[in-house]
C-alpha cells in the first residue's frame, strides 16, 4: 500500500462499499422501526448533507495535516457509524448513528478527487477516474451483494456489526502500512506547483464552471437516490427482501462497466457528447425500468440503467477539471464541486421519498427521468460555451 494511487483506490473501495451497504440495511431497518419512506429519504439525505457542511473546508485541512491521513482516519468514523446502527432504537438514535457515519463520506470524495486529478496526466485523465470511480463500485458488488441476505437471515443489528470489525481490521492495517512507512511522498504534477492559488470567489466568477456545476446539480439530482430506492421498487413489484441484494449487486454491477468505459470514451470523444447521450439512454432505461414486471428485465435494466447513472461521474469530473486546469486550487474546486453534489443529493431522496409516498414509488422514478433531461440541457449549453471560448481565443 505504498503507492498513493493503490492507497486512495483501496481507501475508496470500502468507502463506497460501506455507504451501499448501511443504505442497503433501510429496508430491514424500516420494517422493524416502522419508518415510512419520506423518513428512509432523509435518514438517507443525511450522508449528503455531511458533504455540504464538510465540502468546502475539508480541502484546506487536508493540505494542512495530509489527505491521505485524513482518508485513513475517516474509518474510525465508519465504524462508529455501524456500531450506533446496531444500537439503534429509535429514529433519532437512527438520525444520530447516520450522522456519525456520514462524517467519513463527507470528506471523501472532494479530498481524493484532488488527489487523483493531481496524480494523472490530462489525456489519460478519463480512464484514471473511471478505473477509480469503477473500483468504488466494485466496493459496492463485493461488501453489500450478500448483505440483504445475511440481514434477512441473522438480522440487520449483527450485520451492522460485523461491518464494526472490518472497520476495526482496515483501520489497524492502513494505520501499519501508512504510518510505519516515512518514504511515501505525494508526486503531484509538476504543472500544477508553479500555477497561481485563486479563492473562491474568483472561482465562481468562471461561467464555464457555473454550468458545469448545474450539470453536476440535475445529473445528482437524477441518479444519487435511484440505488436507495431500487430496493423499495423491487418489493413493490412483489420480489422477496431476501434476494434484494442481487438486484443491487446488478445495479452496482453497471455502475462498475459504466465508469470504467464512460471514461475511456471521454478521452477519445468529447466528454459533452458522451454525456447527452449516455444521459438520454439514462431517461429512457429508468422509465423501463420503473414499469417492467419480468425479473430478467429488471436485473437487465438495472445493469444497464447502473452504467449509465455512476457511469456519467467520470466524465463530469473532466469537465470540473478542464474548466479550472488554468490554476492549482484543484482543492478548492472540487470542495465546490462536490458542495453542490452532495446539496443535489441531499436533496433527491427526500424529494423522491416524499413523491412515493404520496404518489407512489413508480412516479419518484418518473421524476428521477425529468432531473436527468434538465442534466442533458445544462450540458449542452456547457458545450456551447465552450465552444464559443475556444473560437474567441483563437
Amino acid at each position: 500500500m505504498y503507492n498513493k494511487l493503490t492507497q486512495i483506490f483501496t481507501l475508496h473501495f470500502f468507502n463506497d462499499g460501506f455507504l451501499a451497504s448501511i443504505v442497503l440495511l433501510l429496508p430491514f431497518i424500516a420494517k422493524d422501526l416502522n419508518l415510512n419512506l419520506t423518513q428512509v429519504g432523509f435518514l438517507s439525505a443525511i450522508f449528503s448533507l455531511s458533504g455540504i457542511l464538510l465540502s468546502l473546508p475539508i480541502g484546506y485541512i487536508s493540505s494542512r495535516i495530509g489527505a491521505i491521513k485524513i482518508l485513513t482516519l475517516a474509518l474510525i468514523f465508519y465504524g462508529l457509524g455501524f456500531l450506533f446502527t446496531s444500537l439503534s432504537h429509535s429514529y433519532l438514535f437512527l438520525i444520530f448513528a447516520f450522522s456519525v457515519a456520514s462524517l467519513s463520506f463527507g470528506i471523501f470524495h472532494p479530498v481524493s478527487f484532488s488527489l487523483v486529478t493531481r496524480l494523472s496526466k490530462k489525456e489519460t485523465q478519463g480512464r484514471i477516474m473511471g478505473d477509480f470511480m469503477a473500483t468504488g463500485e466494485f466496493g459496492r458488488i463485493c461488501l453489500s451483494g450478500f448483505l440483504s441476505f445475511i440481514a434477512f437471515s441473522i438480522g440487520w443489528r449483527q450485520t451492522s456489526f460485523i461491518y464494526v470489525i472490518i472497520s476495526i481490521i482496515l483501520l489497524l492495517i492502513f494505520f501499519f502500512s501508512h504510518f510505519s512507512n516515512k518514504q511515501v511522498n505525494i508526486d503531484e504534477d509538476n504543472k500544477t506547483k508553479d500555477q497561481k492559488q485563486i479563492n473562491f470567489v474568483e472561482i465562481m466568477k468562471n461561467k464555464s464552471f457555473i454550468l458545469v456545476l448545474l450539470v453536476n446539480f440535475f445529473d445528482n439530482l437524477a441518479s444519487s437516490a435511484l440505488f436507495i430506492f431500487l430496493p423499495f421498487l423491487l418489493i413493490n413489484k412483489g420480489i422477496s427482501p431476501s434476494i434484494l441484494g442481487a438486484f443491487t449487486s446488478a445495479f452496482f454491477f453497471g455502475n462498475l462497466i459504466g465508469k470504467m468505459g464512460l471514461g475511456r470514451l471521454t478521452d477519445r470523444f468529447k466528454n459533452t457528447k458522451v454525456f447527452i447521450v449516455a444521459e438520454l439512454f439514462m431517461v429512457v432505461f429508468i422509465i423501463l425500468l420503473a414499469y417492467s414486471n419480468s425479473i430478467f428485465f429488471i436485473i437487465l435494466f438495472s445493469i444497464i440503467l447502473g452504467s449509465l447513472t455512476m457511469g456519467t461521474s467520470p466524465i463530469r469530473t473532466t469537465m470540473v477539471t478542464e474548466t479550472n486546469e488554468h490554476h492549482g486550487s484543484y482543492e478548492k474546486v472540487f470542495g465546490i464541486s462536490s458542495f453542490v453534489a452532495s446539496l443535489s443529493s441531499a436533496i433527491a431522496p427526500i424529494i423522491l421519498g416524499r413523491v412515493a409516498d404520496l404518489y407512489g414509488i413508480v412516479n419518484s422514478f418518473n421524476l428521477t427521468a425529468i432531473f436527468a433531461f434538465f442534466a442533458v440541457i445544462s450540458t449542452y449549453l456547457y458545450g456551447q460555451r465552450k465552444k464559443l471560448v475556444r473560437e474567441t481565443t483563437q
